[in-house]
């Protein structure tokens, strides 16, 4: 999983968190939607800077866009239909 940029956001007690920002990928059920995933944490902003020196700095957290789950079906599938349903009709 690659991320496309870095935040550095204060964690609430007093440090940091470091997030990698990008989009899920094609096998996740969230495909295509914007991700915001823990990296690491520091004790100052200046230290998450060394060691992401390209990360933009927030004072206070970033919220991510809202996930949608319309693409998703309204019932639960048996085995036999979600597997038609996530992988299509995979010719083996």
């Amino acid at each position: 999983m690659s991320n496309d940029y870095h935040t550095i956001e204060p964690d609430g007690y007093g440090e940091v968190s470091v997030y990698g920002w990008g989009v899920y990928e094609a096998s996740s059920v969230l495909a295509g939607q914007q991700r915001k995933s823990f990296v690491d944490g520091f004790a100052t902003a200046t230290e998450a800077l060394v060691a992401y020196p390209r990360a933009d700095v927030h004072g206070g957290k970033v919220e991510t866009a809202p996930i949608s789950l319309t693409h998703l079906p309204d019932r639960e599938m048996n085995a036999y239909e979600e597997e038609s349903y996530f992988h299509g009709n995979d010719d083996y």
